[in-house]
């Protein structure tokens, strides 16, 4: 259906690889038109999960015109898969001129769940027994994003508290006591997705408040495997 002023609505565009599930969806403001998910571990030929032609069969059925923006989920995350899915926004970005909005994934998971009466914790398994995490209340990030382990962030949860994402099993493995404060999420409602990145996103692209595509690079935290054993090995 065409807008009053002649023109289809314009489409926004997600991608979200943070972790070994790939999201892709499409949506006119705040209604959803489109998703797929691909999970990366089963296409042992692609690293992208069909994710690269998924995208670009949508480019085949609109136009360059009709995209006002792409989303793209920045990390914290899976290393490899952050890239991936950058390199695709970046190189769809660049060929068609359209304007991108980096989501930190960490929001992603916080910011839904953040409208109870108390403060949510999101997580991501970092590995080797840390943890990516920050802290959302009523909408707002009020414990920035940090590398940290379980026992720290345990001591930070002063109050009644849920603590959500694909971290949990990780900080539950770290040998947690029971804790009544601490409810639990890591289901489906609370892993990252393509959908909620444009919500998160489309508040930024309304006005217009865009990344530099050249800039943009994935946020880590902490530095890969590689870049630590390089380290150790060149240290004085």
């Amino acid at each position: 259906m065409k807008s009053t002023s002649g023109r289809y609505p314009l489409k926004i565009i997600g991608v979200e690889t943070s972790s070994t599930l790939f999201s892709l969806a499409v949506h006119e403001d705040d209604k959803l038109l489109y998703e797929i998910t691909r999970d990366r571990h089963c296409c042992t030929d692609s690293r992208d999960a069909g994710l690269f032609l998924a995208a670009h069969q949508l480019f085949d059925e609109f136009q360059p015109t009709e995209i006002e923006a792409l989303a793209i989920s920045i990390g914290p995350g899976m290393f490899t898969s952050l890239r991936v899915g950058l390199s695709l926004v970046k190189g769809l970005a660049l060929a068609h001129g359209i304007p991108i909005v980096a989501v930190n994934t960490l929001d992603i998971i916080g910011i839904p769940l953040s409208f109870a009466d108390m403060p949510v914790f999101a997580v991501i398994n970092a590995f080797h027994e840390e943890l990516y995490a920050a802290a959302y209340k009523s909408g707002k990030n009020i414990i920035d994003y940090q590398l940290t382990r379980a026992d720290h962030l345990l001591g930070l949860i002063k109050e009644q508290s849920i603590v959500a994402g694909p971290g949990v099993l990780s900080f539950k493995k770290q040998g947690m006591p029971d804790n009544t404060k601490i409810r639990f999420i890591n289901e489906a409602i609370a892993l990252p997705s393509a959908t909620k990145l444009i919500h998160i996103a489309l508040p930024r692209i309304k006005t217009k408040d865009y990344d530099d595509v050249e800039m943009l690079e994935p946020f880590y935290i902490k530095k890969t495997d590689a870049e630590r054993n390089y380290n150790k090995k060149n240290a004085l």
